[in-house]
């Protein structure tokens, strides 16, 4: 059995996790990330297929917060985002398309949001697909299992974890008894709402046609909507000349609904269907698709402070989007909030 110990160990790569390990190791400190997939950037995500790249979790960024404005002035320096629109269309119940009255610089990434993620990551120390399953208090530290290297023991002075809440209680679960019940009743509070992702590919002629009929038109939020809550011109984003793709993405109760059906190929199509009814007909009939189920997409009821913080028997911090929001400016504020108070 081979131990390992860190001044602190970060769960979750998602941007709160590496806003957080970045001011840290910044002020000398000794940090490590476990993260259980391949990359950083949590639902700031890309996948590259059919020959183009495509956007699907966040849509787009509006930072307002000064702190997150002045991260945003290192990421336009850099030419890792740069202005998409001002203006987020709204269809209303009547099918009439608005423009949003709320007019500001949306931010994108042409390389891709994962992208922004990379960037803030540079220089971190990241594990990648180390899925934790337990810790354990150790006299003045936590001892942290992983599924994928049991024979590796890996010690913490301090634990961050940055994961969506629900999978947090999960993770307590085995030591809950040990923990003040506030924060336990505080962290089981939080509820996530699920979103479905469908992302779609389509002719030149076919896109043609779109702002024919929607001139200018690249982003579309759905008021109200009981299936489909926001459809954009993904392709719009990237510099040069790619092949069209759309970005779809469902309302909570559409995902509900059918994540407990588990067929998110019936999920797409049904999304596909509904957006040629209510825009043009050849939606429901892109050249290919592909889905994303986020099963936690966003936190309906997030907590008013910006992390959860435990003392036994060593600091046991709780954070992300949910403690103050829902937004990736959320999770912004949130690591910087708690690398203040390491």
């Amino acid at each position: 059995m081979i131990g390992q110990e860190f001044e602190i160990v970060i769960i979750g790569a998602g941007i709160a996790g590496i806003t957080c390990a970045a001011e840290l190791r910044r002020s000398g400190k000794d940090v490590l990330i476990l993260e259980k997939s391949r990359g950083v950037g949590g639902r700031m995500a890309t996948r590259r297929l059919f020959d183009t790249i495509v956007d699907h979790g966040t849509c787009y960024l509006s930072p307002s917060d000064a702190q997150v404005l002045r991260i945003f002035d290192r990421l336009i320096e850099a030419k890792i985002v740069r202005s998409w629109t001002s203006t987020v269309h709204i269809l209303d119940r009547d099918g009439h398309l608005l423009p949003d009255p709320d007019s500001r610089p949306r931010y994108i990434a042409p390389a891709g949001m994962s992208s922004i993620g990379r960037f803030l990551a540079a220089d971190l120390d990241i594990r990648f697909s180390q899925k934790v399953t337990e810790i354990q208090p150790v006299k003045d530290s936590w001892r942290i299992v992983i599924a994928a290297e049991p024979s590796i023991e890996i010690f913490a002075k301090t634990i961050i974890s940055t994961i969506p809440a629900p999978q947090s209680v999960d993770l307590l679960a085995p030591i809950e008894q040990t923990l003040p019940v506030e924060s336990i009743e505080q962290l089981r509070s939080v509820e996530f709402a699920p979103s479905i992702a469908v992302m779609a590919g389509y002719s030149p002629a076919q896109l043609a046609e779109w702002y024919a009929g929607y001139p200018d038109v690249c982003a579309v939020s759905c008021a109200n909507d009981p299936q489909l809550a926001w459809i954009g011109v993904d392709s719009s984003k990237r510099d040069g000349t790619v092949p069209p793709a759309f970005v779809l993405q469902s309302t909570a109760k559409f995902a509900e609904d059918h994540i407990s059906q588990n067929c998110p190929e019936l999920a797409a199509k049904t999304l596909l269907n509904y957006a040629g009814d209510r825009f043009l007909p050849w939606l429901a009939h892109p050249q290919w698709e592909q889905t994303q189920v986020w099963r936690y997409a966003f936190a309906k009821n997030p907590l008013t402070v910006p992390y959860l913080q435990i003392e036994h028997p060593a600091p046991l911090i709780l954070t992300g989007d949910w403690c103050g929001g829902r937004k990736v400016d959320d999770a912004i504020l949130a690591g910087l909030a708690v690398a203040e108070l390491v």
